[in-house]
């Protein structure tokens, strides 16, 4: 399995590239929109449980946009995980030219969502490394972690993909 996901890794690439550029085809903002979300979520988690619920936890947060950043922390994971599993059930039926007319690696259909899922992760992190740049004035050294967290939450998500696309086909 993994040769062959090494095999086909420019396949992934293409496709994965496809599917992000078709989900914001024909939208107003285009791309801008992937940028623009997790900003806007950002804003206004920081809204919501600073301002308006006023949050409190019994530890010692030093500003409101603290508990945001946490809850939008989370929430970056759990919509790479939740995006790849909720996409997969239709990612071999949605695809019918690839599956009736060429041999065609069927099992790189969910790894091209987790890539596409991926990179809207990447760039929910990016935009919650900004805010932490802005709110704090500096990027926790925990940065260096980051690979033992996603690691296992690329082989969750794609494993219960390709569970979700094969019972999806059945």
């Amino acid at each position: 399995m993994i040769r062959t996901l090494w095999q086909q890794r420019e396949l992934i690439s293409q496709l994965t590239k496809r599917d992000i550029l078709t989900r914001y085809r024909g939208s107003v903002l285009g791309l801008l929109w992937s940028f623009l979300t997790p900003l806007l979520m950002l804003l206004v988690y920081t809204f919501v449980f600073g301002f308006v619920f006023e949050t409190r936890w019994n530890v010692d947060i030093a500003n409101k946009g603290e508990f945001a950043m946490i809850l939008f922390c989370g929430l970056t994971a759990f919509n790479v995980f939740g995006e790849t599993v909720s996409r997969a059930p239709g990612c071999v039926l949605g695809n019918p030219s690839y599956i009736k007319r060429v041999v065609f690696p069927l099992e790189i259909l969910p790894v091209t969502i987790l890539g596409s899922a991926l990179v809207n992760g990447f760039i929910g992190l990016l935009t919650l490394l900004v805010a932490n740049l802005f709110l704090s004035g500096y990027i926790p050294g925990t940065i260096v972690f980051l690979p033992v967290v996603v690691m296992p939450l690329v082989l969750i998500s794609l494993g219960f993909g390709w569970l979700r696309a094969s019972l999806g086909v059945y």
